[in-house]
This record gives C-alpha cells, structure tokens and sequence, in this order.
C-alpha cells in the first residue's frame, strides 16, 4: 500500500472562542511545507505573544491589513489568508485558507487553517506562495 499523507486540524491553546471566527492549524509529519505550527511553536517568546495577540485581534473581528488580510480579488486565492509579522529586517508570513466548517449551523462563521510559513526580505506576497 502506497504511503497517504495524514493530516490533522489542531486549534491553538488559550485562544477565546468567538461566535463568528476560529482559528486552528493544519499538520502533517510526511510534509515538511505544512509548517505554520512548528514555526509558531518556536518563535521566541515576545515574538510568539506578539502574533498570537495579532490572531486574538483577528478573532475579535477586528482589521488590520499591517497584520493580517485575505486576497478577496485574486480570482484564485481569494479564500487565501495571511498574518505577517517583521523580526531583524525579515518579513514573515504565516499563510492559510478560510473555510466555513458549520455552513447549515452558523452560515456566517469562519476559520482561519494556517498551513504555511514563509519569510522573505521584500513586503509583498508572492502568489505562488499561496498556491
């Protein structure tokens, strides 16, 4: 039998509940481009509160394009997300998708799966990073 890549959703700890936001992780061992929570896991501390304040801002729906955005014109990547932070001259970026897991119970809902992450000496995205 051929090896099948597993993968598993895990929500980050301490993060409030909201009724119209989520936000979680996607994992997978054989894979090492899905690295959104091993490169969170080991951010520096003060740098690892300052995104998870950046992903609690989020949840609290509130906006902020310096920190965190979609690509809702991209005819492709328009379910795309991002949070972005800059450390020593080093753009970061943790990239993800937005999917509504309760679509028949709470239509308007949204969680944010970060998968990715990416770091880059210039400020804009790249779109093939999104893919």
């Amino acid at each position: 039998m051929a090896n099948v890549d597993q993968f598993t959703v895990v929500v980050l700890a301490n993060l409030p509940e909201t009724p119209r936001r989520g936000l979680a992780f996607l994992e997978c061992t054989t894979r090492k481009d899905i690295n959104a929570k091993i490169t969170f896991d080991n951010l520096k501390p003060k740098t690892q509160q300052d995104v998870f304040n950046r992903f609690d801002y989020w949840l609290d729906e509130g906006v902020c394009d310096k920190y965190f955005h979609g690509f809702p014109n991209h005819p492709t990547y328009n379910q795309c997300w991002v949070f972005k932070w800059k450390q020593a001259g080093t753009y970061h970026r943790l990239y993800g998708f937005l999917i509504n897991p309760r679509p028949i119970t709470q239509r308007n809902f949204r969680a944010c799966v970060l998968v990715s992450h990416a770091q880059k000496n210039t400020p804009n995205t790249d779109p093939a990073e999104l893919g």
